[in-house]
């Protein structure tokens, strides 16, 4: 539980590239311990509709099977921590792959999606599409 904590806590110790998959109290635990901080990126890949009906205090929002995905994907900072989710991790698992290619150093896929989360209880928030 320890080496979890410290490399969710604490990627960019350890150097290199991290990629992977993470359960929901995994990622508020990763949340929590990025609180107040801006190296944390919450990024929501479901359509727009689906993000306003809710998501992740915080995130923000790129429609995976948007025309420009790829075009905004490529203007994010490729050496940011990135928690990636979607409704079940399909989609997030793609963005991931994608972001990988593009040379995102520490991606993580939150692999339940807002399906997991909203069955863990998650507080989540709306917004006007």
């Amino acid at each position: 539980m320890l080496t979890l904590l410290i490399l969710i806590g604490f990627p960019s110790a350890f150097g290199g590239n991290i990629h992977k998959n993470i359960s929901v109290h995994q990622a508020d635990t990763l949340i929590r311990n990025h609180e107040g901080k801006k190296d944390l990126v919450i990024l929501d890949v479901r359509t727009p509709g689906e993000y306003a009906a809710g998501h992740v205090k915080g995130s923000i929002n790129l429609d995976f099977w948007a025309e420009g995905f790829a075009d905004s994907v490529r203007k994010l900072d490729r050496h940011a921590l990135y928690l990636v989710y979607c409704t079940s991790g399909v989609r997030s698992s793609g963005a991931v792959k994608k972001m990988r290619r593009e040379g995102f150093s520490i991606l993580y896929n939150l692999k339940t999606g807002m399906i997991g989360w909203r069955a863990a209880g998650m507080p989540t928030e709306k917004s006007n599409p």
